[in-house]
């Protein structure tokens, strides 16, 4: 996820450049459009339910809290062992790290099988399984029960994400009610603001059907399917498609995975769509709306393409004069390339010197394919290769991987964003915050000149909501990740942090006060409730948030309290986020940036061939480097905010066109629409081309209507109603390939 706003944006031009009349032919308003974002956003916020990131999740927990409190490591191999018949092998080559001698013959010769188990369990000291059973239902009741223990319609329930795929599917309902619901009587400012607020109980509905969990192709990801990323290059999905293969350019083509499945489950879906719409009744507007949802998750796909991909980058190199010459490699032209780009494209020219170096790394990079070494017991994926060289990717249009180093990048900047939007102005609180916070009888909030800060009232949020806090404060993750106490923060330049007298760290003290807030107490006001439960009120009072909000959120922090219950070593579903957010995230990205300047240094780091030259945020082929849709975009996000919003806004004034005027036997060919919008860059001309130089002007992203071509496209593209094929549908088919993967790895959810 990077910033949901990019989507939004996207939506607020296609709601306010197809043609009223378009969307009076198909019985909508402007406002019923509201249901189109709303499929956008689900999509986006869904990514927060992921059973495979989860599953790895509960390696770390076994690496980093349970191996190193078991002191005998024998008894710990055969405990783990008896835990799952897989778990032995999973863990074997982890602890032979941690042990030598007798332990190290056990461990090498550790393939332990079923028949043996009920022997190994015997033969425990009860205590020691006591202890590992123990921890692993906390690690499964916290990150879910297994794919292959909840089989069926049961995998979709609250055991399979556990709680906190519980928490927040609640605390995201009470968010959306805040966002999109009429009831809320003083909605958010801005952008959010504009959108037309629907009926509660429909967001309800809508929310219960569409809040699901992260698929790949929902977000034109590069797949995980082949889990060992070595054995990917190898494998036709991950290659470029030969449709676009010609005899002046070669195999060039978008990656299989893309062209192939992607594009086929976006035209399977609308043309769905074009066939259900033309069936409703003409009072079934309910069921129109529900259909834009649909619509909605669809376009975020066509929208991705642009934001994950290297195709904008692509694009400006097909362009580039002069052309690669014969006998030139590869590695040359893009050298050359590149440093032309930062001579002339305006992002370049106007960065500091050593800005500018980042930004012609980081186009040199998204050129490039990475080089891989095979995976292990505990890097099963595989892991970027230090040895072997990233090579050129000037034929080959590919989506970015999602991967554990991107982890930050997505989780984090989504926080960031998250952050501006709820902080406001760098720094300064907004208003429904300020009005809040009063409720709380902050008493020294009437003597703060405005505006009022955010470090005015660090101190009571520590204490009162320290989740809220920890999660939207970067500046506090900072201080935690940094283990400086409040009083010591922020570090003067060059200064160290004072020793500490305590065994407790920053984040421990943050977790207990967390776990502190969670229990009702009585308030000055009267009201026996949690600290959160007072802020959730505190927003109800102040018109900000409805009743089905608020229910949500009470739930989310009635499901945190319990998850916190389960252990009394171990945190809950909130204080997990928190450790998570500062032990892991924060951590890599300080060092991931902290890494990025030292390279900004000179200008010889900008052609380094190697695949991860350790910035994290700069491995090659990654969300963290590819993406365009954060606060840190650049270089190229207007290309690629221009291109998806050209794209997606096509896409839905032509599916509402062919709703409007059904062809009796005819139907459009929505797979050559797709592959004419979501393909490898043509050498010349391309409404691509045309798109971009419509923008530059006046910087106006130009409407459908503006390329003519795209009505000509449609014309070509309408064919003879074809036959059903009986079968899987794509989507099912694509959502089943992540089940299967799901089920692979949960044998790995061991260390």
């Amino acid at each position: 996820m990077g910033d949901i706003s990019r989507h939004r944006d996207i939506f607020l031009f296609t709601r306010e450049t197809v043609p009223a009349a378009v969307l009076d032919n198909v019985k909508l308003t402007a406002d019923d459009l509201t249901y189109l974002e709303l499929g956008n956003y689900l999509t986006d916020v869904s990514q927060f339910r992921d059973p495979v990131t989860y599953i790895f999740a509960k390696q770390r927990i076994w690496r980093e809290f349970v191996i190193p409190a078991v002191q005998d490591k024998t008894q710990l191999l055969r405990g783990i062992a008896a835990l799952g018949a897989g778990a032995a092998l999973a863990a074997s080559q982890y602890l032979k790290t941690l042990t030598s001698g007798t332990a190290a013959d056990v461990i090498e010769g550790s393939g332990i099988g079923l028949a043996a188990i009920g022997g190994i369990i015997a033969a425990l000291p009860s205590d020691t399984y006591a202890d590992l059973s123990g921890a692993d239902n906390w690690i499964d009741s916290l990150l879910g029960t297994p794919i292959e223990r909840t089989p069926g319609a049961a995998r979709d329930d609250e055991k399979h994400y556990g709680y906190l795929g519980e928490f927040f599917r609640l605390f995201i309902e009470g968010t959306t009610q805040m966002l999109f619901a009429q009831d809320v009587n003083r909605r958010l400012s801005g952008p959010w603001g504009s959108l037309k607020p629907i009926p509660a109980n429909r967001v309800d509905d809508v929310y219960g059907e569409f809040f699901t969990q992260y698929f790949p192709h929902e977000h034109t990801d590069q797949p995980p399917y082949v889990w060992n990323a070595a054995k990917r290059p190898a494998n036709k999905l991950y290659q470029p498609s030969r449709r676009q293969a010609n005899l002046a350019d070669g195999d060039v083509g978008v990656m299989n995975a893309v062209d192939a499945h992607y594009v086929a489950y976006l035209a399977e879906g609308l043309a769905g769509i074009e066939d259900e719409w033309r069936a409703l009744g003409r009072e079934d507007q309910a069921g129109r709306q529900r259909l834009l949802v649909r619509v909605g998750k669809l376009l975020h796909g066509v929208e991705d393409w642009f934001f994950h991909s290297n195709v904008v980058e692509l694009l400006e190199l097909r362009s580039y004069r002069p052309a690669q010459v014969e006998g030139e490699s590869d590695d040359a032209f893009l050298k050359r390339f590149v440093d032309d780009v930062a001579k002339r494209r305006p992002e370049f020219v106007a960065a500091q010197p050593a800005e500018r170096i980042r930004f012609k790394r980081k186009l040199f990079r998204r050129l490039r394919y990475p080089a891989y070494e095979v995976g292990g017991k505990t890097q099963t994926a595989g892991v970027v290769s230090k040895t072997k060289m990233s090579t050129p990717s000037t034929r080959h249009a590919y989506p970015a991987f999602p991967s554990a180093q991107d982890t930050a990048h997505t989780l984090l900047h989504a926080l960031e964003n998250l952050e501006q939007k709820v902080i406001g102005k760098p720094g300064e609180l907004p208003e429904w915050a300020k009005e809040t916070l009063e409720e709380f009888h902050l008493e020294f909030l009437g003597l703060l000149a405005e505006p009022l800060v955010v470090a005015a009232v660090t101190p009571d949020l520590r204490e009162s909501i320290p989740l809220v806090l920890t999660l939207l404060s970067d500046d506090e993750r900072r201080r935690l990740a940094a283990n400086v106490a409040p009083e010591h923060w922020p570090l003067k330049p060059g200064a160290t942090a004072p020793k500490r007298t305590t065994k407790e760290t920053e984040l421990d003290l943050q977790l207990k006060r967390h776990a502190a807030a969670l229990e009702p107490r009585l308030h000055k006001d009267g009201n026996t409730e949690s600290n959160y439960d007072q802020f959730v009120r505190f927003l109800v009072k102040r018109g900000r948030l409805n009743d089905k909000g608020r229910a949500a959120l009470l739930a989310a922090f009635a499901i945190d309290r319990k998850a916190e219950q389960l252990s009394s070593a171990a945190p809950g579903a909130g204080g997990f986020l928190m450790q998570f957010a500062v032990s892991d995230l924060q951590k890599l990205l300080l060092e991931g940036n902290a890494r990025s300047a030292e390279l900004d240094k000179t200008a010889d780091s900008v052609f380094a061939l190697d695949s991860d030259n350790g910035a994290f945020n700069e491995i090659v082929g990654s969300h963290s480097l590819m993406s365009k849709d954060t606060l840190t975009s650049v270089p190229f996000f207007d290309d690629a905010r221009v291109l998806a919003s050209v794209a997606s806004s096509t896409v839905f004034t032509i599916l509402l066109e062919q709703i409007a005027t059904p062809k009796a036997d005819r139907r459009l060919a929505w797979e050559e629409v797709l592959h004419h919008l979501i393909r490898f860059p043509p050498s010349n001309g391309g409404w691509e081309r045309r798109a971009l130089a419509l923008f530059a002007p006046e910087q106006k992203i130009p409407r459908y209507a503006d390329l003519p071509e795209f009505a000509q496209l449609v014309a070509r593209s309408v064919r003879p109603a074809p036959k059903q094929q009986p079968g899987q549908s794509k989507r099912a088919d694509l959502e089943e390939r992540y089940r299967r993967l799901e089920s692979e790895l949960s044998k790995y959810r061991y260390p």
